[in-house]
């Protein structure tokens, strides 16, 4: 996208905020306006705390989203405009999407119908084939309805690239992140996973869509992992086949017998309820890998992306929970030992108590004793005089 008149804006100063967009722990997101042109483009503004990213160490992890998203021209990614910093808070000015959250809309609705479904994983679909393809690969890794917005046509556009991570072909990534729900097998086990960790999520996401619920939702985050590692999908009776064979076939346990993303495109379930797809044919399925696109190809990468890990958050979450566990089960067993000591100061102090008392008893017997003796005594030198 073109800069507007004047450029694009350089500080808060030159902003007019507007409604809220979205709030979570790392920032805020506001719609915004350039102050000196109120009738001009609208921006979703988004406020991160650099005190709260220096506190959990985030620095880098902000650098490479905003490096990730500087380099992404996808007609089904939001694009950032615009960037910059003062001395508290860093600000991304990132493409407006008039039509809101797929979460919200999926919230109101319950469910999409698999018209609806199909095009939101279709264009979805699309975006990460785009990714997944660059001469640096990315991954989202974090693909779920509040990453997905919609513009005001209604056409998806894929948003939120923290969890992100520039790969090259050989290299498998070990962070462990993500949503509970969406967790990939390959997360829960720490085996490091690819571009096919976003695949997985896009089975959870289709399921998510048409049935209205998260296929391994469960009451604890335990039984969530259980039921993902199991694979343990279940469908209504009157699903459509086609739409629970292409869950299957990216729900799979092992990532290499994952669809990509192009051939989840090429789809039956695509092509049957969604146009655009229909029309695309059977060439994308067939589309060799090794030759991408132009509009993959047209672009250059930035030779400059930082790499790093990402600080691994649930991964830290999981090590406090063991650690928890662990306390509890040491301060159970001083509690127990607590108590076995208690029980036995109560027995000394009762045995104690038996001592002082029998010896009571036998100092009263011993004077008993002693008195008939000089009783006897008397009574004899009595008798001799």
């Amino acid at each position: 996208m073109e800069a507007p008149p004047g450029g694009w804006p350089k500080a808060a100063t030159d902003l007019k905020k507007g409604r809220q967009l979205g709030r979570g722990y790392f920032g805020e997101v506001f719609e915004c306006k350039r102050k000196s042109d109120l009738e001009g483009d609208s921006w979703a503004v988004k406020k991160v705390p650099i005190a709260i990213i220096q506190q959990h160490n985030l620095s880098e992890q902000m650098d490479r989203e905003i490096a990730i998203l500087r380099s992404l021209r996808h007609k089904h990614i939001v694009e950032l405009h615009f960037d910059f910093r003062d001395s508290t808070h860093i600000y991304l000015g990132m493409q407006f999407a008039q039509g809101g959250g797929m979460f919200d809309k999926l919230s109101k609705q319950g469910k999409f119908s698999y018209e609806q479904s199909a095009q939101y994983f279709y264009e979805t679909c699309d975006a990460l084939e785009y990714i997944h393809n660059l001469p640096e690969k990315i991954v989202h890794r974090d693909i779920k309805p509040e990453n997905i917005l919609l513009d005001k046509e209604g056409h998806v556009k894929l948003a939120d690239f923290g969890w992100s991570n520039i790969m090259d072909n050989a290299t498998l990534r070990v962070t462990f992140c993500g949503t509970p729900d969406y967790l990939a097998p390959e997360m829960i086990r720490g085996e490091g996973h690819n571009e096919t960790l976003d695949m997985w999520c896009m089975g959870v996401l289709l399921y998510e869509m048409t049935v209205g619920k998260s296929p391994f939702g469960a009451s604890t985050q335990e039984q969530t992992c259980r039921l993902i590692l199991q694979v343990d999908l279940r469908f209504p009776a009157t699903y459509d086949a086609d739409a629970q064979d292409v869950v299957r076939s990216l729900c799979k346990l092992k990532p290499e017998q994952r669809l990509t993303a192009g051939k989840a495109k090429a789809h039956a379930f695509c092509k049957k309820f969604y146009k655009v797809a229909a029309q695309a044919g059977a060439a994308e399925e067939e589309e060799d890998p090794n030759r991408p696109s132009i509009v993959v190809r047209r672009l250059k990468r930035d030779k400059n992306l930082l790499e790093g890990e990402m600080m691994q958050i649930l991964q830290a979450k999981s090590a406090t929970e063991q650690d928890l566990l662990r306390v509890s089960d040491e301060l159970e067993k001083a509690h127990n030992q607590l108590r076995r000591e208690q029980k036995a100061k109560e027995k000394a102090e009762t045995d104690a108590a038996k001592l002082k008392e029998r010896e009571a008893q036998q100092q009263t017997e011993i004077a008993e004793l002693k008195r008939q003796i000089e009783a006897f005594t008397a009574d004899l030198a009595a008798r001799k005089s």
